[in-house]
């Protein structure tokens, strides 16, 4: 009897294109700076932390930020110049021993619907850096193209853009924690349908419900689709959907995988109809 051919395992985004489709600001991060208390002192915010005592003051101040990244993959923060983030920056720029701001900058996915725990964390260990007034618009201008936020319109008057240089780069993973080198960051490309992956979500409820009850039920053993109780889309990406399924008292997420990875919102009718064998059309998502 010949030997028995697995399936190829289904394509996920690896840990460089999770950081990158993080990075881009769809989802707000938390930038944790060294505590004013300590701007003085020799204090190294990314050294292993001593035993925590009781009641003892964190070493580092969080504080919730607007990330971006300009059209190079350089990470970039757009701050409020009347926030507390901009006078904390400001203060710790004028230490002179410091050529840059120590920051770890956190970014978690959110998955659509929050009906699933996060897929992926970003973290970013490096230093922020003011940009010249003179520059600030050109930076903008370079970070709009990528993500074209009104805020970004701003910069100059009421917002100032900061520089954060990257020492290092992990992205946490179902798999594990992943150390990803900067240049294999900077090089990967975001996730085409992240921006607005609730809408396809809502989509595929609201429209291909039967389509999509119909491949779970193909795809499940038969034992367990006869006892299959809910089904949702829990996320979607370039390479295919997650459908998070109710078997019985238990649940199991199955992968939906693209036959290719999409590569423009344009292109996602095309992939849902190799996967639900329904005729294409050139529209998108929203007249499908």
């Amino acid at each position: 009897m010949p030997p028995t051919t697995q399936p190829p395992a289904p394509r996920r985004p690896t840990p460089a294109q999770w950081g990158r489709t993080l990075a881009v600001g769809t989802v707000a991060g938390t930038l944790h700076l060294p505590r004013e208390a300590h701007s003085c002192g020799h204090l190294d915010p990314f050294a292993p932390a001593p035993t925590a005592r009781r009641g003892a003051e964190p070493r580092t101040q969080p504080y919730a930020v607007q990330h971006l990244t300009d059209a190079w993959g350089g990470l970039l923060l757009l701050v409020d110049d009347d926030s507390a983030l901009h006078a904390h920056l400001r203060v710790l720029a004028a230490d002179a021993r410091w050529t840059g701001v120590p920051v770890v900058l956190d970014v978690l996915d959110v998955p659509p619907g929050q009906a699933a725990l996060p897929r992926a964390r970003l973290s970013v260990t490096g230093w922020v850096e003011s940009i010249l007034p003179a520059d600030q618009r050109r930076v903008a201008q370079t970070a709009a193209a990528v993500r074209p936020l009104g805020a970004l319109l701003d910069v100059g008057s009421t917002r100032s853009v900061w520089r954060l240089e990257v020492a290092d780069v992990r992205v946490t993973t179902a798999d594990g924690v992943h150390l990803v080198p900067e240049e294999e960051f900077t090089a990967a490309a975001p996730d085409p349908l992240y921006d607005d992956e609730d809408g396809l979500v809502a989509h595929l409820e609201a429209n291909h419900r039967d389509a999509l009850v119909g491949w779970v039920l193909d795809t499940l053993p038969a034992e367990d689709a006869q006892r299959t109780r809910e089904v949702a889309v829990v996320g979607a990406d370039r390479h295919g959907l997650d459908v998070l399924v109710t078997v019985g008292s238990g649940t199991t997420t199955l992968r939906a995988s693209f036959a290719e990875p999409v590569r423009a919102p344009r292109d996602v009718v095309r992939a849902l109809c190799g996967v639900f064998g329904c005729p294409c059309r050139a529209t998108g998502p929203e007249g499908h």
